[in-house]
């Protein structure tokens, strides 16, 4: 004996009309009277009395009209508690990352975890990486990725991954191979500077900047995705690390620029974590294992 079955002949018993019924169940009419046919072979009693559109039920029909309700009302409770206790059973994982690795392929490592271990609900924090430590230490995430180390004995740091910084400029007129080469100071004579998106790195480099180039103006833009956005629209340059550029460069939506004027800086991704569960565990071994560049 089938739910569906049941549920046809509930529904089918209630308003006397297979037609109705298949409308309220969105199944066809033929549906609604194969599963009426099929329940009473299995139960070898005959349900409804047929009266060409119109349907009666049979004084068996009424008397198993009571046990089919009763019958799917335990099955729906028994569905009900099995995914309640599913729910319950479900873990949590918390994960803050630095805003600037939100533009590398990590969010698409975190979402095929996901995908993967469906029993395990994820909470994506997005903080800047000197406040990882205080998260971690309140228990308030699990894993944190960022761009500083830990001095905090407590706390399990691996460095992750190292990445140039590259001068990332718009496309302009000069861009094919026969154009003219671009010219460092002329990008900064021409374009205000964004800065203030890579906070390891960004007071040193903006001393470097006005050293170098005494004449350059500055934006500061906390975010590096908005950066990516104005230097696409034309409207500055910056540093920016080669992991966040990498789907930009080979669409061919910037100007990458060779630099010598100053050595700079390498950006280097930290996992950090204290006592890590099953799940994270099996977050971080994925997140090691892949190329983040």
């Amino acid at each position: 004996m089938e739910i569906k079955w049941l549920k046809s002949f509930q529904v089918a018993a209630e308003v006397e009309n297979f037609r109705k019924a298949s409308e309220i169940l969105h199944l066809s009419q033929p549906s609604i009277t194969v599963h009426i046919q099929q329940l009473e072979e299995y139960l070898e009693v005959q349900l409804f009395e047929r009266n060409h559109a119109r349907v009666t039920l049979t004084p068996a029909g009424r008397y198993f009209l009571s046990e089919a309700r009763a019958i799917l009302e335990v099955m729906e409770k028994s569905v009900q508690e099995i995914r309640n206790y599913a729910e319950q059973r479900k873990t949590q994982l918390k994960i803050v990352v630095s805003p600037l690795l939100v533009e590398t392929i990590i969010p698409h490592l975190i979402y095929q975890f996901s995908v993967e271990n469906t029993h395990c609900d994820l909470i994506l924090l997005v903080e800047e990486s000197d406040k990882m430590d205080a998260l971690l230490l309140n228990g308030e995430v699990q894993i944190a990725l960022g761009l500083l180390p830990s001095n905090n004995r407590a706390i399990t740091s691996r460095e992750l991954h190292e990445s140039p910084l590259q001068l990332v400029a718009p496309l302009d007129e000069y861009d094919d191979e026969s154009g003219q080469m671009i010219e460092v100071e002329d990008l900064f004579q021409q374009y205000p500077f964004f800065t203030d998106h890579i906070a390891s790195v960004s007071p040193s480099l903006n001393l470097l900047v006005k050293s170098h180039f005494p004449y350059a103006r500055t934006i500061s833009i906390s975010q590096s995705y908005i950066v990516k956005r104005f230097i696409r629209d034309g409207l500055g340059i910056s540093f920016l690390p080669k992991s966040i550029v990498r789907r930009e460069m080979m669409e061919g939506r910037f100007n990458i620029v060779p630099f010598k004027e100053f050595e700079l800086p390498i950006i280097k991704t930290y996992l950090h974590f204290i006592n890590a569960t099953e799940e994270a565990e099996r977050l971080m071994e994925k997140i090691m294992n892949a190329s983040l560049e």
